[in-house]
This record gives C-alpha cells, sequence and structure tokens, in this order.
C-alpha cells in the first residue's frame, strides 16, 4: 500500500471509530457483534499504521453485513462510513 492510500485507509477507519465511540457506550463496544465490529478496525488501524498490512488481507471487509445481519439498522450513518473504507483499496 502507498502512503497516500495508507493515509486514506488510516483517516477513514479513524473515523469509523471515534463514531463508534461517540454513539455507543463502552459497555455497548465491549460485547456482541460491536465488540468484533470495534475490535476488528482497531486491530486493521494498528497494522496499516505499522506497515504490516498483506494487500491480499483485509481486515475490516464484511463490517457493514455483520452489523446489518445483527441489527437492520440501514439508516445509521456510521454504516456509510463503514461502506466507504470497506471500498478503499
Amino acid at each position: 500500500m502507498n502512503e497516500k492510500n495508507r493515509k486514506i485507509m488510516l483517516d477513514g477507519i479513524s473515523e469509523v471509530l471515534r463514531d463508534m465511540e461517540e454513539r455507543y457506550s463502552t459497555v455497548r463496544l465491549e460485547s456482541g457483534i460491536l465488540n468484533l465490529i470495534y475490535i476488528r478496525y482497531k486491530k486493521a488501524y494498528e497494522i496499516i499504521k505499522e506497515k504490516r498490512e498483506n494487500e491480499k488481507i483485509m481486515y475490516i471487509y464484511g463490517g457493514v453485513r455483520a452489523y446489518l445481519d445483527s441489527y437492520s439498522d440501514w439508516d445509521n450513518p456510521l454504516l456509510s462510513k463503514m461502506g466507504y473504507v470497506e471500498d478503499l483499496k
């Protein structure tokens, strides 16, 4: 991943994490599917920031689907942020 794409990806992931932290209580982020999604984004951020990513493995794909499978909250603005990050290559 080149530096420009790395920065765009890190900025997008940061926005998703910030939105989740503002929208949900710590208790909700520590259990269930929200916890799995949150941890996945945090790990992806660390891996990309430390330049340890493998371009064949993307650690955040499927977050939107997992969220919708559990909550069916199609109007949640978080989904568009998650979708944007998932579409980055």
